[in-house]
């Protein structure tokens, strides 16, 4: 039975998303404030609703893929919002990186109307499918939370857009192990950047660095299925761009605030990404960094030479 979903959001990720519905035949509502992104999928069978109300009439699952918690809440809250309007006993599975507070927000909001809210992020992890790259491909992971019998309710749709559903608990748990992957991944790419610019300056050709690397402590699933293909390519289209990455790292300055817990080099990484934004290069790929470092070395930058 094909599944009845609407679809909140056709962006980057969230067009990605709609191309795989569509193609497992599911009954499909899209609405995003840029009509023009949903056009491409009305040809190909999807609904294009001209309101949030117009959106959830009716259906049973509702995907939600926004970019901040700013958006979430402005779409999700409020007596207009995706969960005063959502039919009873329907789903709202929210694929947006958001922080632990407003999920648990959206959670108990949901609760008390009747409409199951599961919180449930994702990340690329296979080889090569990083950053919009695992969305392509369906392969990404699922960071859900929220009522376990929602989980398994949203596991058909989840098992259509990517490949690891993971339950980790309580609303708020997805958004927090989220912001800490992202912690980790922006944390990793400066330290490569810093790496390779140092190279460059020494002399040191970048595949040399690749060879050695690979077989030592220093190898990452970053450096091998993002930063080396991207930096040899001198692709700088984000996969994922320095601006979510700095929202990712202040968001976990948030949360690390709200536990008392002092992360040091989550707010060095939150300053960097933030020259990078400063200097006009929020929309690039993260891995843009390297750039920076190697301007910071005195060094030709990366996308102005090719990768020795």
């Amino acid at each position: 039975m094909a599944l009845n979903i609407a679809q909140l959001g056709v962006g980057a990720i969230g067009s990605i998303y709609a191309g795989h519905l569509l193609k497992a035949g599911a009954r499909l509502k899209l609405f995003d404030r840029d009509i023009a992104r949903t056009e491409p999928y009305v040809k190909d069978g999807a609904i294009a609703a001209t309101s949030i109300s117009e959106l959830v009439a009716g259906v049973d699952f509702i995907l939600v893929s926004l970019p901040d918690p700013l958006a979430a809440r402005s779409a999700l809250m409020g007596p207009q919002g995706v969960i005063a309007l959502a039919p009873a006993g329907s789903l709202v599975l929210d694929v947006s990186t958001i922080d632990p507070t407003t999920a648990r927000e959206l959670f108990q909001l949901a609760k008390a109307r009747g409409v199951d809210y599961l919180e449930a992020p994702v990340s690329g992890g296979e080889p090569m499918s990083a950053g919009t790259d695992g969305a392509k491909r369906a392969n990404i992971t699922f960071m859900a939370a929220g009522d376990e019998a929602a989980f398994e309710r949203a596991k058909p749709l989840m098992n259509i857009l990517g490949k690891f559903p993971l339950y980790l608990g309580k609303a708020g748990n997805g958004a927090t192990i989220k912001l800490l992957s992202n912690h980790q991944a922006g944390l990793i790419n400066l330290l490569n950047a810093e790496a390779f610019a140092m190279a460059r300056a020494a002399g040191i050709p970048e595949e040399a660095l690749f060879q050695v690397f690979e077989h030592t402590d220093a190898n990452s699933y970053w450096l091998h299925n993002y930063f080396k293909p991207r930096l040899r390519d001198n692709n700088y289209e984000p996969g994922f761009s320095v601006d979510l990455q700095y929202k990712d790292h202040r968001l976990m300055e948030d949360v690390a605030r709200e536990y008392k817990v002092p992360m040091p080099f989550n707010g060095l990484a939150l300053q960097i990404y933030q020259i990078l934004r400063a200097r006009g290069t929020g929309g690039k790929d993260l891995v843009e960094a390297a750039n920076l470092f190697a301007e910071f070395a005195g060094v030709t930058r990366f996308d102005e030479a090719p990768a020795a």
